[in-house]
């Protein structure tokens, strides 16, 4: 019998499984999906915009948007 396999990142984003993701950062975890997409740079609009949809990771650069109140990752 065969197990399923795991992923090889502990995110459970659907990005991580798809083989060409729309976007080149995870929102959950910041790891790269898709490098042919990253482009490394934003602005803050876009960051802001990120924050409103609530994702922790920009899905551009995937800098770490949002923070707990004590400073640390979430």
């Amino acid at each position: 019998m065969m197990r399923p396999s795991r992923p090889s990142t502990p995110c459970d984003n659907m990005n991580h499984r798809r083989a060409n993701s729309p976007v080149p950062h995870c929102p959950q975890c910041g790891g790269v999906v898709n490098a042919r997409l990253a482009t490394g740079h934003c602005d803050e609009a876009k960051h802001a915009a990120s924050r409103r949809r609530q994702s922790v990771f920009c899905v551009e650069c995937g800098a770490q948007l949002i923070f707990d109140r004590s400073g640390r990752s979430q």
